[in-house]
């Protein structure tokens, strides 16, 4: 939710120019005006204007012989910034390739990219995973046990209001989601950690919890999944505690990180 027609700081000019680069993904590599158009709500002729600005700046870069876009070489600059920003990610890389390598699944850490979550570090402990997710994929907020532990580290104010901008981005199916959302929530309050069975892919169950700065301005998440037959309930909490576990080592850097 952008802070547009209430500050009078806010550009709204440049907040649609990153909505439009965010609706590249994996699933969405490239695209055309008219999709870009259907995905954010702008009108056509404001997202032609927008393109046309983020290709002469190379942000995008138009595909020969195609009307499509795709993310420019530039982008990858701002990318490796961001994770270069982001030392947390590699101090936690070999304690989750442990716990990877352990249980036979993947484990991810990740941050919030309006109502998707964006991996910052992912490891695999074997292949019979989502093999397409990768440093930089995004999950969606509302389906994903990364999503949800980030969720689930909110005050009750911010949770509120999350769950309303999800309700509304996902009218068709969100009846189906909020339940099984609330549950794992409530569950959360006594476990310490969020289960997600099959929300986000139908043959994979995933295990999450928060990593919450001390001032609350900042919350990542700590995941990790598997196939169900071997992400039983029994697995899943063992994975748990070792992620809060973990969760509770990275606090403090979080804390760090924040005051260089």
């Amino acid at each position: 939710m952008t802070a547009e027609g209430k500050d009078p700081l806010f550009v709204t000019a440049l907040a649609r120019g990153m909505d439009v680069l965010r609706c590249f993904s994996v699933a969405t590599p490239e695209l055309g005006t008219s999709q870009i158009a259907r995905l954010t709500g702008l009108p056509q002729p404001t997202v032609w204007r927008l393109c046309h600005t983020l290709l002469d700046l190379g942000y995008l870069d138009a595909i020969p012989g195609r009307q499509t876009m795709r993310p420019g070489i530039r982008l990858l600059g701002l990318g490796q910034a961001v994770l270069l920003g982001q030392p947390i990610a590699e101090l936690a890389l070999p304690h989750m390739q442990a716990i990877a390598n352990r249980h036979e699944g993947a484990v991810s850490l990740g941050a919030r990219d309006g109502l998707s979550m964006i991996y910052l570090q992912r490891c695999q402990g074997s292949a019979i995973i989502l093999a397409d997710m990768r440093v930089g994929s995004r999950v969606p907020l509302a389906t994903s046990a990364t999503g949800w532990a980030y969720i689930a580290g909110l005050g009750q104010a911010e949770r509120k209001a999350v769950l309303a901008e999800l309700r509304a981005e996902r009218r068709e199916n969100w009846a189906e989601i909020e339940p099984k959302l609330l549950e794992a929530l409530n569950d959360y309050d006594t476990a310490g950690y969020i289960v997600n069975i099959g929300s986000l892919h139908a043959r994979i169950n995933s295990v999450a919890v928060p990593i919450p700065s001390p001032d609350g301005n900042e919350i990542l998440s700590l995941s990790s999944g598997g196939i169900s037959q071997v992400f039983d309930p029994a697995k899943l909490a063992e994975i748990g505690r070792e992620l809060k576990n973990l969760a509770d080592k990275l606090t403090p850097l979080l804390m760090w990180q924040q005051a260089k």
